[in-house]
């Protein structure tokens, strides 16, 4: 488990999770994951690990999609976040299909944050109209992945996915995590900590019981 603040990119914990993996001594030969996860330096570890990613990619990323550095994207509300920590108020899709050329996502932010911005320097220019960001439409870097989301294992595997889905709903309706208790991201981590432990001890109880022989 990471916790990280809610701008946050989720991808960008998955070499800390994996790392905590293995050091608890878990043998990691898939991860089933969202598409949060699907970003090509994701992908690139997994595949230096010799790791099956069963990981669907970013629906525009079908359309060819790539990331760029310094700006972040947030899946669940769908904006871009700027180093600031400024999200984009709206965004529009520039190009047509059926040209053949490329095609951009932009995003616009509020122009009069940027003005007052301490990190406006090289990012926004004086006396513009907008302040835009845009993502190069592009499939060629994730080709690998979305010939295996065709495959059958892809797909068998992908079915596994509600399966965490649900015991992050236990731990939302069962033991509090759909609120946060206190101020701070110290104070969350200690709620999201003792929640796992919680919902761990639960599942270590079940499995200790199946295993145990029944009484005649």
């Amino acid at each position: 488990m990471e916790v990280t603040p809610g701008t946050s990119d989720n991808g960008k914990q998955l070499t800390a999770l994996l790392a905590q993996s293995k050091s608890n001594g878990v043998e990691v030969k898939e991860i089933i994951a969202d598409t949060a996860y699907s970003g090509k330096d994701n992908l690139a570890e997994m595949k230096k690990e010799s790791i099956l990613p069963i990981v669907p990619l970013n629906p525009v990323v079908h359309e060819g999609g790539e990331r760029q550095e310094g700006f972040e994207y947030n899946k669940d509300a769908d904006f871009v976040v700027c180093p600031a920590g400024k999200h984009s108020l709206r965004k529009a899709v520039q190009g047509s299909k059926k040209s053949g050329k490329s095609r951009s996502l932009v995003y616009y932010f509020d122009v009069e944050k940027c003005k007052t911005c301490p990190l406006r320097d090289g990012c926004y220019k004086p006396e513009a109209k907008s302040k835009t960001y845009s993502i190069r439409i592009i499939a060629e870097h994730f080709q690998d992945q979305i010939e295996f989301e065709l495959s059958d294992t892809f797909k068998e595997r992908i079915r596994r996915r509600p399966i965490i889905e649900h015991k992050n709903a236990e731990m939302k309706r069962f033991h509090g995590m759909a609120t946060a208790k206190y101020r701070g991201l110290f104070r969350m981590r200690i709620q999201a900590y003792l929640t796992a432990f919680v919902v761990n001890a639960k599942r270590m109880v079940k499995l200790i019981e199946q295993k145990q022989p029944a009484l005649g």
